[in-house]
């Protein structure tokens, strides 16, 4: 029988000069073959080639399994010019709730716990449901609460939550590139715990802020700082002038910050969360996003931009039945020059915490229909000057 090999578009610019410069040609694979051309060569070509043919001299074969692989290296013409950056740009961040990935001591002896979850389905289920929101944008930013160690010494409190490094597989896969760590269960397992469950984020890819650090992720010539702290509050106040004028002089158009604030389960948000939020964002965060109390909270418009008091929960190993299953995502989109950003236009995500309707497989789905706009509905009539507000669609 004919064996049928169909090759690749020609790889037209497959490196730019300096990886080509930098590339080792003398490599020990019989399979491979490194081959440097120039731009007028690399002209795309589509091959067809039935068994027994002849390939062209600068074919680039995908794959190698039967025969060497010719891999061509473009090189810059003289003279050619950078491509110009076009400013302004769209720039889309989604921000998620309360994330812990991992439970308690005691919850890890039930058969329902989140560890046994994670195994039997695989750490691309619990993220599963958003896939299509979260790998559509440019950036997902969520509170991770919790801890990712094997460190067994852990803090006198009710409640401390732990996961193994392998977890960070649950947020790429999940495409979550960014996380705040400013909350009440970041030292469950003390700065040991702390200091690992950083080092175990950033290993995995992922930008890290909270509480003293800052974090910058940059794509496409945008940079977005993002800032964040956790209660209590010294006199109900907190000032992040200084953060927001760092992440500036580093170049960031977009600032975000996260405050772990409020009551657990109170549906209003508080004076001092509107306090600080409102100090955050006159300091010259461009949003504020918030979280702690496990259920959605209203938001408040203000000058020009938004307060998100709380998000609810997102993927949630700490409670295996919630009472509470309405959360939501907001979709930020920001019109981004070249050393600043206009204010967002927000879209509330109504979430479901698991399409379940006992117990949870950890897993939440974007909400549709009457439940959609019953969980818009819930977050707006908590909300302040936000009255003329027109939920959009991502």
């Amino acid at each position: 029988m004919k064996k049928r090999i169909v090759t690749a578009f020609l790889l037209m610019m497959l490196l730019a000069a300096s990886c080509a410069a930098q590339m080792n040609y003398d490599l020990t694979n019989p399979n491979l073959r490194y081959m440097p051309i120039s731009e007028d060569e690399a002209m795309p070509e589509l091959i067809d080639v039935l068994g027994g043919g002849e390939l062209p001299q600068d074919a680039a074969i995908i794959g190698g399994a039967d025969g060497p692989t010719s891999i061509l290296i473009a090189e810059k013409a003289e003279g050619a010019q950078p491509v110009e950056e076009t400013w302004p740009k769209t720039f889309t961040v989604t921000l998620g709730g309360d994330t812990t990935l991992g439970s308690t001591d005691d919850l890890r002896k039930r058969d329902d716990c989140f560890e046994n979850v994670a195994k039997e389905r695989g750490y691309g289920w619990f993220f599963s449901g958003l896939a299509d929101l979260f790998s559509s944008d440019d950036l997902t930013l969520v509170n991770f609460e919790g801890t990712l160690t094997e460190e067994t010494a852990k803090k006198e409190k009710k409640f401390n939550f732990k996961g193994p490094a392998e977890y960070t597989d649950i947020l790429t896969l999940g495409s979550v590139e960014a996380v705040s760590i400013a909350n009440n269960h970041t030292l469950d397992y003390g700065t040991k715990g702390r200091e690992d469950t950083m080092a175990n984020l950033e290993n995995a890819g992922i930008t890290v802020s909270g509480n003293g650090t800052l974090g910058v992720f940059e794509k496409d010539g945008v940079k977005v700082g993002m800032t964040g702290y956790c209660f209590p509050y010294k006199d109900g106040k907190k000032d992040i002038s200084k953060d927001v004028k760092a992440l500036r002089e580093m170049g960031c158009q977009i600032v975000i910050a996260s405050f772990h604030w409020g009551s657990e389960y109170r549906a209003d948000f508080t004076g001092e969360q509107r306090s600080i939020g409102r100090a955050a964002i006159k300091a010259g965060a461009d949003i504020v996003v918030g979280h702690h109390p496990h259920i959605v909270q209203g938001i408040e418009a203000y000058n020009d931009t938004y307060i998100l008091y709380s998000l609810g929960n997102l993927v949630f190993g700490g409670n295996v039945d919630p009472d509470d299953r309405d959360a939501y995502a907001a979709r930020l989109t920001f019109t981004v020059y070249e050393d600043r950003c206009d204010a967002p236009e927000v879209t509330i995500v109504p979430l479901r915490l698991t399409e379940l309707e006992d117990g949870t497989d950890y897993r939440p789905v974007v909400a549709g229909g009457e439940e959609a706009e019953r969980i818009v509905s819930r977050i707006l009539k908590r909300s302040y000057k936000m009255e003329g507000f027109e939920n959009g669609t991502w």
